[in-house]
């Protein structure tokens, strides 16, 4: 039988996922001294949404906010987990497209996609505007009629953004990434969202990096005979 070439749209969170760490909450760990832990564990319990947990974080670091040289050396020195680029790359010489979906703030995720010369990538994130060094998200994807707890429901951008003859493919680690595992229809997942998917007995590729993820496409996902 012929191998029919499948048409993927993959769609990868950013903390934790592009990045080897959550850039975010590292940001107010550092930056608003540890002092929006409470209001992050309250969003991991399920008792704060994340509208809650971002905006506590924002005016908590806003008390005391830091020089903008400091926040972008912070930004700078994050580290992108191996194989990101050349996923990337594969993506593009196979024809797939590839969004970013993000709970996170756009001033951090944009200035790290730019600085791997990935600024073209399509991503959705918080828009965030910075003024005298103090930072105002702006949640404008909410929309508590289709999800109360999500800032930007990543079930939904997928549902939304999909192609009828595409097949959706979730690349996360984290707690906002359960609605989007929920839906995508082929999902990678480590850490948090892969306790909750083996909590929900449903089915991912486990990964540590993109050079995993690459030798499962090819391995598994590129070709159907």
């Amino acid at each position: 039988m012929e191998d029919i070439r499948l048409s993927y749209h993959v769609f990868v969170d950013f903390d934790g996922t592009i990045t080897k760490e959550d850039v975010g909450y590292r940001f107010f760990k550092l930056f608003a001294e540890g002092r929006a832990e409470s209001i992050v564990q309250k969003y991991r319990r399920g008792e704060a949404s994340a509208i809650e947990c971002l905006q506590t974080e924002c005016d908590i670091y806003n008390e005391n906010p830091s020089p903008i040289s400091k926040v972008n050396d912070f930004i700078d020195s994050r580290e992108i987990t191996e194989g990101f680029g050349e996923f990337i790359d594969y993506c593009k010489s196979a024809g797939y497209k590839l969004t970013v979906l993000s709970a996170g703030f756009d001033f951090y995720i944009k200035r790290i996609l730019a600085r791997l010369d990935l600024d073209g990538v399509e991503v959705y994130a918080t828009p965030t505007r910075v003024e005298n060094n103090m930072l105002y998200p702006e949640f404008i994807y909410y929309d508590e009629s289709v999800c109360p707890r999500c800032v930007d429901c990543k079930g939904e951008k997928i549902r939304r953004l999909l192609a009828a003859d595409d097949i959706s493919v979730f690349i996360g680690d984290g707690h906002s990434d359960n609605h989007a595992a929920e839906q995508a229809d082929i999902v990678f997942a480590k850490s948090f969202l892969a306790e909750y998917l083996d909590s929900k007995k449903i089915k991912y590729f486990p990964f540590n990096n993109f050079h995993d993820i690459i030798k499962s496409f090819r391995r598994e996902l590129d070709t159907r005979g």
